[in-house]
């Protein structure tokens, strides 16, 4: 690979989740680079930091906070209020979280896998909505990353933030959340173990 050149920064003005407040118009600084190959098929890229994710104003801790608002019984206009968007983008959010996960099962048995001492990786909790079920999988497969020694960023945010941070990071893989992508896999083979 190329070396990289810095190519200057933007200013995006972001939502945050900074402990429990909300804070918005937060200014924030994106560095970006370029290849220095002239024929680079990648051009420049914007270098994400902290659970920044591209295209969203709203970073990924907001959307999950809201999200486990709303799970907890929160009605969503509440929740909208309080995370300073729309009811409609948590109805959204839910939806996107509970697509995350294609085979259920699937995480399961690499969860177990992962935990390697036969013992059930994740144990499921009964009787919540989906999106429950998929954000405590993920922190569930996250915390398990930590126990194996890998180096998931964001150490305090919640796993479904530190795996697509991760994903972004290392793969450039970029899950939308502006439209339907292709559910999330438990690929360990991919992972730095």
């Amino acid at each position: 690979m190329a070396p990289a050149w810095w190519n200057g920064s933007r200013i995006v003005h972001g939502v945050c989740q900074r402990g429990n407040t909300v804070e918005t118009g937060v200014e924030e600084v994106h560095l970006r680079a370029r290849c220095s190959r002239k024929g680079c098929h990648r051009g420049s890229w914007t270098i994400y930091a902290g659970d920044a994710y591209p295209h969203r104003s709203f970073h990924l801790g907001v959307v999950v906070s809201a999200v486990s608002a709303n799970i907890g019984g929160e009605h969503r206009y509440e929740v909208a209020t309080r995370h300073e968007c729309c009811g409609d983008t948590v109805r959204r959010w839910r939806r996107w979280t509970e697509s995350l996960i294609g085979d259920v099962e699937e995480w399961k048995r690499s969860c177990t896998k992962l935990a390697g001492d036969g013992m059930a990786g994740a144990e499921p909790i009964e009787n919540v909505p989906p999106a429950a079920g998929v954000l405590h999988l993920l922190n569930c497969f996250a915390e398990l990353l930590d126990q194996r020694g890998v180096a998931l960023p964001e150490p305090h945010a919640p796993g479904v933030v530190r795996i697509l941070v991760y994903l972004l990071r290392r793969s450039s893989e970029v899950i939308w959340l502006t439209k339907q992508s292709p559910p999330l896999r438990a690929q360990l083979e991919a992972i730095c173990l």
